[in-house]
């Protein structure tokens, strides 16, 4: 479910080729890239500039909001606590952040005024190698199945077969026997299932689809983006959220937090243990307990076999140059270590978990050697 060095994507891929996107991707800065990067935001002085998963958004945000105040208020001399970088200074510190999906960040990385992209889909150490680029893991989170039906209260529980049927088009109403039979104590409606899905390059499409892989039924693989068979498609978490609760007996999938936000009803799991679970802080840590992290590939985590996990948990890459402008990499760098220790303070309020202390140590020590030496 979690990245390691061997399950890192490549980045061309099937069904969704990045590389051929990026090639797509490249004609197309020529002619119109400047005009939309100019609405994205430019690296200013004293800017963080990133573009990319929609999941990890709510948390960069507060994060981001976080540090400015912190700056602002004079109580940190970053040149002696973070080491390097000089050109901060009050009120200039801003993130802009694009949440434009995994894949959409991953493509405008290629534009030099974006400094990282952010992602749930984890680059390949061959890929990193030959891009020039260095990947690191930022924070946990999750994805769920997210419903807008009327069940007096109770929560709907849903395993990978009925996940995978439903989002194959072989289940196609509510009152379904194979649904029924995980939820002997829900009256469920006699209504057709609304399928809402990803349109976009998605990381949250990408877990998602890692749990309806664990069914022999889902024929699709793991992937970003999928050739739905059924349903109607939306455009981001925003888009996918909006749509699910426009739609009486709708169902799609979304980052835990922003759904629970968001009033929607998250679907409870049957995870690899044959446990019924909850997204909540515990499970997510539970599956992500096990893991650890590769300078080349990423964080592997094996699934804890005596249950308690949440079996749609992601991990969030940071993804960046290895040899862009030097005051680029400080500024991010700066802002990602005060996000590992501002990160316990708000992960578990945002429905994440953070990185344990001893990844945080391995990856800090990393960026020493995995950027180019300072000027």
């Amino acid at each position: 479910m979690l990245a390691s060095q061997d399950y890192g994507v490549a980045v061309v891929t099937k069904p969704w080729s990045i590389g051929r996107r990026f090639a797509v991707a490249t004609i197309v800065f020529l002619g119109i890239g400047f005009l939309v990067f100019a609405t994205a935001g430019t690296n200013e002085e004293g800017r963080v500039s990133g573009a990319g998963s929609t999941l990890v958004n709510p948390i960069l945000q507060r994060v981001s909001t976080s540090y400015q105040g912190y700056l602002a208020a004079d109580r940190v001399d970053v040149v002696s606590q973070e080491g390097e970088s000089g050109d901060w200074s009050a009120g200039s510190t801003a993130l802009d952040y694009d949440p434009v999906g995994s894949i959409g960040g991953l493509v405008r990385l290629a534009n030099p005024a974006v400094t990282f992209a952010a992602t749930e889909v984890p680059v390949s150490a061959k890929d990193l190698e030959e891009r020039g680029w260095v990947q690191f893991p930022l924070i946990n989170g999750a994805a769920a199945p997210v419903t807008n039906l009327d069940l007096d209260g109770k929560a709907l529980t849903l395993d990978a077969d009925t996940l995978a049927a439903i989002f194959s088009g072989k289940i196609t109403t509510w009152a379904d026997p194979a649904i029924a039979a995980l939820n002997p104590d829900v009256k469920l409606p006699d209504l057709p299932i609304a399928v809402r899905h990803r349109g976009d390059g998605s990381g949250t499409t990408w877990t998602f689809t890692g749990y309806l892989s664990r069914s022999a039924d889902w024929t699709m693989g793991q992937a970003a983006q999928v050739k739905w068979p059924v349903g109607e498609a939306a455009e981001g978490s925003r888009g996918i959220i909006a749509a699910v609760d426009a739609t009486p007996g709708a169902i799609g999938y979304a980052e835990v937090g922003q759904a629970g936000r968001a009033g929607l009803d998250v679907v409870q799991l049957v995870n690899g243990a044959g446990e019924v679970v909850e997204p909540k802080p515990q499970t997510i840590r539970a599956a992500v307990g096990a893991g650890f992290w590769t300078a080349s590939g990423g964080i592997s985590s094996t699934v804890a076999s005596s249950g308690g996990d949440w079996p749609m948990t992601a991990t969030v890459y940071v993804v960046m140059r290895r040899d862009q402008n030097t005051a680029q990499n400080d500024r991010a760098l700066n802002f990602f270590g005060y996000f590992y220790a501002e990160a316990p303070r708000q992960a578990d309020a945002l429905g994440y978990v953070a990185l344990p202390t001893e990844i945080v140590a391995e990856v800090e020590a990393h960026w020493a050697t995995a950027f180019k030496p300072k000027s």
